[in-house]
């Protein structure tokens, strides 16, 4: 018996989305949102972020073309998206009927979202190809769209990047996705910490049975070790970057004739070597 056909990533659609999620971030900032030619804002993506006092914070945006629909999610930015992220408990997902569980954090930003995005998505065609895409916490976000979506929707034609994901639910919830959602590409830095969280394990007494974690397929792997801060290796615009590099006339291309939508990669410096030695720890 033949094992299953893996699909292969388009590294063109890896990078329009990358530079797409580094929009999000721009608008969250209050910024200009800019879409590449042909593209049109449907919907700003509101969701409450926080676990004790919930506040709205902008998340996202779906945007249409003539043949395509992306929906966009960005990653952590504040210390209520920080609160979510550590909020691991599982809760069944509240969506699809025993689908096993998923982390509660990232699922109560999701269903707070919920309503207005599927109300936009009902006024847009579901033969359009569809991409649903997120960085961090965004790409967590992008999984249990991507899975309501694919259930709940008539669209057919979806897809899912994520950039940077955690782990988002338990191995029954990843099995139901992996079955559900046939293209699907978890882009991932093996030198980035965010995607080994949480563990895939917390056994007893953190809850009475324990909770499993378990990553969604299909990982495709980038490497990239960069100077400063370790969360250069984590941040949007740095794998945007190393994606870009696969294929750099389309990646020149769609920033020149798109000004100001590709993002600035001037942080995302080669780790050149280790630190000097401290004063009194020579031998």
């Amino acid at each position: 018996m033949s094992p299953p056909r893996m699909e292969k990533i388009d590294t063109q659609e890896a990078i329009l989305l990358a530079a797409m999620i580094h929009q999000s971030y721009e608008r969250f900032e209050q910024r200009r949102l800019i879409l590449p030619e042909g593209y049109h804002l449907r919907l700003i993506i509101k969701a409450l972020a926080g676990v004790e006092e919930p506040e709205a914070e902008v998340f996202g945006f779906l945007a249409e073309s003539e043949d395509q629909i992306v929906v966009v999610f960005r990653g952590t930015r504040t210390f209520k998206d920080n609160e979510s992220d550590q909020d691991l408990y599982q809760v069944p997902f509240p969506f699809v009927k025993n689908a096993g569980k998923t982390h509660r954090g990232f699922t109560c930003i999701y269903q707070s979202a919920r309503n207005e995005l599927f109300q936009a998505l009902s006024r847009l065609s579901p033969r359009k190809k569809l991409f649903v895409a997120g960085h961090s916490l965004g790409g967590a976000l992008a999984v249990l769209a991507a899975f309501d979506i694919a259930v709940n929707t008539s669209f057919k034609k979806l897809m899912t990047y994520t950039y940077g994901s955690p782990r988002v639910a338990d191995p029954v919830f990843a099995a139901h996705y992996n079955r559900t959602i046939k293209k699907s590409f978890r882009i991932e830095n093996i030198h980035d910490i965010i995607p080994t969280l949480p563990d895939r394990l917390y056994p007893p007494p953190f809850t009475k049975k324990g909770l499993k974690y378990q990553h969604v397929k299909m990982k495709v792997p980038l490497s990239f070790q960069l100077n400063s801060l370790p969360v250069r290796n984590h941040e949007i615009v740095c794998y945007f970057k190393y994606i870009s590099v696969k294929d750099p006339r389309y990646t020149q291309a769609l920033c020149t004739l798109n000004p100001g939508f590709c993002p600035s990669t001037e942080m995302c410096v080669p780790f050149k070597g280790i630190c000097s030695p401290v004063e009194g720890d020579q031998a």
